[in-house]
């Protein structure tokens, strides 16, 4: 019988490698435990429903901390890697009117932040992005 769950142990494992979600790790762990407990409990019905409970509770368990951990990281998008970020204004920013910005060889519409006007070739800070426009304000 330790053979048996032994095997299904490494397959599960072979499974977790190639799909790399941190999901059948738990059941490949589950196996081992009931290898081990193999040796005192005899009826395979019973290991069974071991194997299914420790692996599917290991699961649980994982995954909420998993999930827990994830809400508190903030993902950094190419979009949100450029605010803050200064680019050179190629076609003037008018009030209540876009404009082209030039931020790293790339152009992209821009309004300013207070509806100033921006002069052509004047630098400008990224303030946020709204749709698919920039919105900036003068570099000071």
């Amino acid at each position: 019988m330790k053979l048996l769950w032994l095997a299904i142990a490494i397959g599960f494992a072979i499974g977790e490698v190639m799909t790399t979600t941190l999901t059948l790790i738990w059941f490949s762990i589950g196996a081992v435990i009931v290898m081990f407990l193999s040796s005192f409990i005899k009826n395979i019905f019973i290991q069974i429903i071991i194997f299914a409970v420790i692996s599917t509770a290991m699961l649980i368990i994982a995954t909420k901390k998993f999930v827990k951990e994830d809400k508190n990281y903030k993902y950094d998008t190419n979009l949100q890697a450029i605010i803050n970020k200064r680019a050179i204004v190629k076609e003037t920013i008018q009030k209540n009117k876009t404009g082209i910005v030039v931020l790293e060889g790339e152009e992209w519409t821009a309004v300013s932040i207070n509806e100033e006007y921006i002069e052509k070739d004047e630098v400008v800070n990224i303030i946020k992005i709204e749709g698919v426009k920039l919105v900036v304000e003068k570099s000071k």
